[in-house]
């Protein structure tokens, strides 16, 4: 791929990862403020980790665009390699504490409260964090994983052997599927149990007796079929890039690189776009926030717009006038973080 291409293929999914992930932190952060919630959290630093991912990749669309080739130091090519993957892997890591969140919400409700502190959550996200960080260094850790000669050219390859591939693939990706397996089939299991108790019930007591009952569990359905999607999407994204990178490892003749390093790679990082998108389109809460704030940015630009085009054209607004576009400006506004 042509190097103007690559960088001009990068910038835009690299801008659009920032402004999803930014409005849902956004949502999300004023939903915390309000009620605290494990499961927000953990959703919001699955947002940051996606975000970081964006500014890591328009960084070096930048550096691409500006100097017009890949040419750096080994050193520096390390760096930006391991600072998108970092990320990356820590948005996978969060997808599975996402999980593991919903797991013991469904699994032992009554205890969860108690299992899920302020501190645990803390503990989870600074685990992974580190985890996520190991993972992005990790061949600065073991020179093994580095191959020996660097032909001054940043890509993938360059500076990390197949093998450190196969073994995130092996310490990562198969874990975390099958821990994503695991946890939804027993949280599908349950959830299908309590569908069938709540229709018998249904049958021999009074609606207003079930009011609450039902409406919980169909959150909790809505939420597994929110993460579930995610993990989907995730397995989607990652698989292929794996899978190549084992077969260029196990096949030293196969002349995979530039497949893997210009559309897999790709690919994989187009997650960090699917999972805001995903997330904010099945929960209602979150999608009408989201798309408050859009509109409100959407009025306050276009009243920008039309008072410097006023004031190039020389018309000036009486007082009361001014008020009532102040008034209409607040209007819209005011609403969001409200809902849910």
């Amino acid at each position: 791929m042509d190097i103007n291409q690559f960088g001009g293929i990068v910038t835009v999914p690299s801008l659009l990862i920032i402004a999803s992930n930014s409005a849902v932190i956004a949502v999300l952060t004023m939903k915390i403020l309000k009620k605290k919630s494990a499961s927000l959290y953990f959703i919001l630093n699955l947002a940051v980790a996606d975000m970081l991912v964006g500014f890591t990749c328009f960084g070096t669309a930048v550096i691409v665009l500006s100097r017009q080739n890949f040419v750096t130091t080994r050193t520096l090519c390390m760096l930006r390699i391991s600072l998108i993957t970092s990320p990356s892997a820590a948005s996978v890591l969060t997808m599975v504490s996402v999980a593991f969140d919903r797991f013991l919400a469904i699994k032992v409700p009554l205890r969860y409260c108690q299992l899920m502190t302020d501190k645990m959550v803390a503990l989870i996200i600074a685990g992974l964090w580190s985890l996520a960080l190991v993972i992005g260094f990790l061949p600065e850790i073991i020179p093994q994983l580095k191959p020996t000669k660097y032909n001054n050219i940043c890509k993938l390859f360059s500076v990390v052997n197949p093998n450190y591939v196969i073994v995130v693939f092996c310490a990562c990706f198969i874990p975390a599927s099958l821990i994503f397996v695991y946890f939804y089939s027993v949280i599908l299991k349950i959830a299908y149990s309590h569908t069938r108790q709540i229709r018998t019930s249904e049958q021999v007591s009074s609606a207003s007796s079930l009011a609450t009952s039902p409406r919980c569990h169909i959150r909790d359905v809505k939420a597994v079929r929110t993460i579930g999607i995610l993990v989907g999407c995730f397995m989607v994204a990652w698989a292929p890039f794996f899978i190549a990178s084992t077969v260029q490892a196990c096949c030293i003749k196969c002349q995979l690189y530039i497949i893997i390093e210009d559309y897999l790679w790709l690919l994989g990082l187009s997650n960090s776009l699917m999972n805001p998108l995903i997330y904010s389109y099945w929960q209602k809460d979150v999608r009408v926030n989201v798309c408050q704030m859009c509109c409100c940015a959407k009025f306050r630009i276009s009243k920008v717009l039309s008072f410097i085009c006023q004031k190039e054209a020389g018309d000036v607004q009486n007082p009361d006038t001014k008020r009532t576009d102040e008034g209409q400006l607040r209007g819209p506004c005011t609403t969001i973080g409200n809902v849910g």
